[in-house]
């Protein structure tokens, strides 16, 4: 590509148009027993905790949570999974541990790893719709709180108590080992945990690289395929944390420190190069006599031609928690919380340190609970943020910057006999300053870039105001309606504004956008809640028109050479050939349902057996096309039997075809997966219940891609797999 012509592209890019209840939410609260193979859900909150977090939980976030309604899961190879709500992701779904952020670089990319660990939760909470106003413009999409209780609430009945737990699984032999210790007297409690988990590479039931795919997104057809596993997929991570609290009558006040190590490789985009058949590289490499390939390995092998990626990610961050119950007449709690977060993780190519990524962030919200009068209760709040990022070395697509962000929001609550109302408000303003006057396309060492600077503003500020309504009907003893209406605002993140450069984790070529503004998600979320003796049941539909839509859309201009540092109008080989990808805005239309049922088929002396039926749909729309990397139709059964000692269930989901893939994306082919699971809790020496569990994910070993995965063509979900543990409680 001519350096004028992209010029040309880079200014159409820029010239894009600009354009809430947490927790205790008066919904019916979900309760989850032992004898409850699948939970119910409810139209804007659901939480899970228990035997079935327990069951659920996986070696990231975004597996822990994919088989409830709405949620999928962006994976990124086994070392990432990020939820993805109702198809959105990223900076619009607010990941929270105990009500503070995450504040790792997931918000960034998706080969970025979240920084909480799934095994330390004791209940996950997931928002969406109307109810996610107090947490910000960027829970837009929805909000998933875990809580691990690491700064102690209450003093354990005990002068010690814990638990111990120890899991395998066969996929790749992964192994997970944690505990928790909890100790106190009088009014002070300590809390104590660590885990260590690893895993080799995921083994797949077919061919890592979809060719057929890959042939017809890039025009290749020379791939070197894995079979069986998937290269570079390896991972370890270690952490723990120490939490403190003091626990009076009327409030309360405690801390914690916590740190996290995770280092975990990223899925090639070809799985070796073979060096006498270059596939187009020869194009680029000096005339070189074949007979004397074998000699230049070092410059020819698989490492040099196509390093293997790994990240080495680290977390430290100190929470703090007070809580005040009563102060004064009509106030029911004053809390406040902080975080201060300090994350860094390096990209390494070739083992060898290419690009390393600081997110430095301080956190803190402060709520106050009232009830004037009997029928109205709310709270008042303050949110604040200050965060500096930077993207250090060869890599560094985002330029270092420093940012700020205060909100206030207010949710009041007004019941009137079977009726019940909630209105939210929340304005938000932000800044983000960077800390370059200027962005440089990248260049060959000791070269100079033939392709002009582009000029950064001083400051980007934005002001973002959201409104929410929420009304609830007890139509009947068993029958709940509810509708909620919302206008939320999200400005602009980091990469979205500021990207200019290669990312060779997601193969693309990143141009992000100073003149866009916010989107705004207009949303209408209707539900039906039915709680009968026989059957209980939840369905959920919603409308969001989001304005000014904020994407990545494929440039027809060419690809990048990461290696020669230029643009070319075709694609060399799958190695060089990175698409380029500019930020955009459109409106955009996303239409969708959630739906569960659960009925009791049997009531027996041995235990009860239940059916339940489950499924949810989300679809994008643009104008002309679709929005891309949705998840597809999902739908499916489950059944259970046992009591409040052992369950055993047997689920099928069957995932349809995703056929409407997006613009220049490649349609995934529709799968059946079949999971089962058992457990038991053996309590004979009290206080120690001692519970055995195992769960089989995959039972068909089916070759399934995630349609919502960066990586679908490059790497499948794992292949068939066992989980083995045990949980000792004490």
């Amino acid at each position: 590509m001519k350096p004028h012509a992209f010029w040309i592209m880079l200014a159409a890019a820029a010239a894009v148009p600009a354009a809430a209840a947490d927790a205790e939410t008066e919904l019916e609260a979900v309760e989850v027993t032992a004898d409850t193979p699948a939970q119910r859900i409810t139209p804007n909150f659901n939480s899970i905790k228990g035997d079935a977090l327990k069951l659920q939980q996986a070696d990231n976030l975004g597996q822990t949570l994919q088989n409830q309604m709405g949620v999928a899961n962006a994976s990124f190879g086994p070392g990432v999974g990020l939820p993805v709500i109702r198809g959105l992701t990223g900076s619009r779904v607010r990941i929270m541990q105990d009500g503070i952020g995450s504040h790792d670089a997931s918000f960034l990319s998706p080969d970025h790893a979240n920084a909480i660990e799934p095994l330390f939760a004791e209940e996950i909470e997931v928002a969406r719709g109307a109810d996610i106003i107090r947490y910000g413009g960027n829970a837009i999409g929805g909000m998933v709180n875990v809580k691990d209780g690491r700064i102690p609430e209450r003093v354990p009945e005990r002068l010690l108590q814990g638990a111990l737990e120890q899991r395998f699984d066969t996929n790749a032999d992964g192994t997970n080992a944690g505990f928790k210790l909890d100790l106190g007297r009088d009014q002070f409690a300590l809390k104590i945990g660590g885990f260590h988990r690893n895993r080799n590479d995921t083994e797949i039931p077919g061919e890592a690289i979809a060719a057929d795919a890959i042939r017809e997104q890039f025009g290749l057809n020379n791939i070197l395929n894995a079979r069986g596993t998937i290269p570079n997929t390896d991972s370890e991570s270690v952490g723990g944390f120490l939490g403190a609290s003091w626990l009076g009558d009327h409030g309360m006040a405690g801390m914690s420190v916590g740190h996290f190590t995770n280092r975990y490789g990223i899925p090639k985009s070809s799985h070796g190069v073979d060096p006498s058949n270059l596939d187009g590289l020869e194009l680029i490499l000096p005339d070189i006599d074949p007979a004397l390939l074998d000699q230049f390995d070092d410059i020819l092998g698989p490492q040099a031609l196509n390093p293997d990626i790994r990240i080495d990610m680290r977390q430290t961050r100190y929470d703090f928690k007070s809580e005040w119950y009563a102060p004064i007449r009509g106030v029911d709690k004053a809390a406040f919380r902080y975080g201060l977060v300090d994350y860094s993780h390096t990209e390494l190519e070739g083992r060898l340190p290419f690009t390393t990524f600081d997110n430095r962030v301080g956190e803190g919200r402060f709520e106050i609970e009232h009830h004037v009068l009997e029928p109205w209760s709310g709270t008042l709040g303050a949110q604040w943020q200050d965060r500096y990022f930077s993207a250090l070395g060869v890599e560094s697509f985002v330029p270092p910057t420093n940012g700020d962000m205060l909100g206030l929001f207010s949710l009041q609550k007004l019941a009137f006999g079977q009726w019940r109302f909630e209105l939210g408000l929340r304005t938000e303003r932000s800044r983000i300053d960077p800390t370059a006057t200027e962005l440089t396309f990248p260049s060959p060492p000791g070269q100079v870039s033939i392709y002009p600077a582009v000029a950064l503003p001083e400051s980007l500020n934005f002001r973002a105001d959201s409104i929410s309504l929420a009304a609830n009907w007890q139509a009947a003893k068993a029958a709940t309606l509810s509708l909620s209406l919302s206008r939320a605002k999200r400005s602009p993140d980091i990469q979205e504004l500021l990207a200019l450069g290669p990312h060779l984790s997601t193969r693309s070529f990143e141009i992000g956008n100073v003149r866009l503004g916010n989107e705004t998600a207009n949303l209408a979320d209707l539900g039906l809640d039915w709680h009968g003796e026989s059957l209980a049941a939840r369905i959920n539909a919603y409308a969001n028109w989001t304005e000014q839509y904020i994407y990545q859309k494929l440039q027809p201009e060419g690809f990048y050479s990461y290696h020669e540092a230029q643009f070319y109008p075709a694609c060399v080989n799958l190695v060089e050939c990175l698409p380029v990808y500019a930020y955009h805005q459109r409106d955009a239309l996303f239409l969708g349902y959630e739906a569960e049922a659960q009925t009791t088929l049997a009531d027996t002396r041995f235990g009860q057996l239940k059916l339940t039926l489950f499924s949810d749909f989300v679809r994008g729309r643009f104008i002309d096309d679709d929005v891309p990397r949705l998840p597809p139709l999902r739908l499916g059964a489950e059944i259970g039997f046992g009591d409040q000692r052992w369950n055993a269930a047997l689920r099928y989901t069957r995932g349809q075809m995703q056929n409407r893939p997006g613009n220049d994306e490649t349609a995934t082919p529709g799968y059946h997966l079949l999971n089962a699971s058992a457990d038991y809790h053996w309590r004979g020496l009290e206080p120690l219940d001692l519970w055995l569990f195992a769960k089989a994910n995959n039972l068909l070993n089916e070759e399934i891609r995630g349609s919502v995965s960066f990586l679908r063509n490059f790497a499948p979900e794992p292949g068939r797999s066992v989980v083995l543990g045990f949980r000792a409680t004490f």
